[in-house]
């Protein structure tokens, strides 16, 4: 279903993945299980990418790099900088943005 809905929009399932789990676990439990979930649908589309040859994966290594260093920073700053409240303000915050994105997608 979430990937279904997902589909649909155009965005990727992590976003709506968190707020599900903010109602099952707290939000750094959710973050954690989004991290993951984010990480091998990326992680798997990229396998198959290179499976067929259709890019050119040394084009790609400073957002792999990035990706890579974003993802260290974020979770310590998740894990250790920010309170739950923090937490949830900015995930509203990307949210938002992504509905922007969304819209500005659809109008133009």
């Amino acid at each position: 279903m979430l990937g279904l809905v997902s589909g649909i929009v155009g965005i990727g399932g992590g976003i709506y993945l968190i707020p599900i789990m903010f109602r099952i676990g707290s939000p750094k439990e959710a973050a954690a299980t989004a991290a993951i979930f984010v990480w091998s649908v990326s992680f798997s589309g990229l396998v198959s990418c290179l499976q067929y040859n259709s890019i050119d994966l040394t084009q790609y290594m400073p957002l792999i790099a990035a990706v890579i260093i974003g993802g260290f920073l974020g979770s310590y700053i998740g894990s250790f900088r920010l309170s739950p409240k923090a937490m949830e303000k900015i995930l509203g915050l990307i949210i938002l943005v992504a509905i922007a994105f969304l819209f500005k997608k659809l109008l133009f």
